[in-house]
C-alpha cells in the first residue's frame, strides 16, 4: 500500500477516492456516447418501398386497414356545394402558392418582395377564413364557408334560412376575426 521511496500511499498519487470514481464514469458515459454514435450511423433511415399503384380498398399486408371513397355527384345545392366549393378554393390556392413559390425564387429583388407581399395576404386570407368557419361550427352552425378579401367578407351558411339573431353572432365573429365593417359583410343561407 505504501510506496517506501515516495512514503505516501498510492491512492493519494492519483488523488482521493471521489477522483477515481468520477474518472470511471466519464471513461464510461465517453464509451457509451460513442458506442450509441456508432450504432446510430449504422442503422440505415427507414423508408417505405414506393408502388407504382394500389387500389384503393387494397392494404399493404394489413388487413386491419381498410380505405374508402365517397364519390360525389356533382350538385352544386346542399352540403355538395360546400365541399365543392372548398375544394375549388383548396385548388386555387395551390395553383397560386406555386406560382409565388416560383417568384419567391426568383433572382429579381422586385418580384421577390410582391411574392412575398401576395404570400403574406394569402396566408392571412386562409387563416382568417379557417378561423371563421371553425368559430360558425362552434357556434353550431352545420356547415359554412367564409371568403375573406381585403374590403369585404362573404359568409355562407348551410341552413334554408336565418334567424336575426343568428345574422348578427355571424357578424360579430367576422368583425371580432377580420375587423371589417358589418356593411362590408355579406351572409347567405344555401340549402
Amino acid at each position: 500500500m505504501f510506496n517506501h521511496r515516495l512514503k505516501r500511499p498510492i491512492i493519494l498519487l492519483f488523488g482521493h477516492k471521489n477522483k477515481l470514481w468520477l474518472v470511471g464514469l466519464v471513461s464510461a458515459v465517453v464509451i457509451i456516447a460513442a458506442l450509441v454514435i456508432y450504432f446510430v450511423k449504422s442503422v440505415s433511415p427507414t423508408h417505405f418501398p414506393v408502388q407504382s399503384s394500389m387500389p384503393v380498398n387494397a392494404s399493404a399486408g394489413d388487413n386491419s386497414i381498410k380505405f374508402e371513397v365517397e364519390t360525389l355527384k356533382h350538385n352544386d345545392s346542399g352540403e355538395n356545394y360546400f365541399v365543392n366549393y372548398r375544394l375549388k378554393r383548396n385548388q386555387f390556392r395551390e395553383e397560386s402558392k406555386t406560382m409565388l413559390s416560383e417568384l419567391l425564387n426568383s433572382t429579381v429583388n422586385k418580384s421577390k418582395e410582391d411574392a412575398q407581399g401576395k404570400w403574406l395576404e394569402l396566408s392571412t386570407k386562409i387563416q382568417k377564413e379557417g378561423e371563421i368557419e371553425n368559430l360558425l361550427k362552434i357556434k353550431g352552425f352545420q356547415d359554412t364557408v367564409a371568403d375573406v378579401f381585403p374590403e369585404n367578407v362573404t359568409v355562407i351558411i348551410y341552413a334554408s334560412s336565418l334567424l336575426p339573431n343568428e345574422v348578427s353572432v355571424i357578424q360579430d365573429i367576422v368583425v371580432r376575426v377580420t375587423k371589417v365593417r358589418l356593411d362590408k359583410i355579406t351572409i347567405s343561407a344555401k340549402k
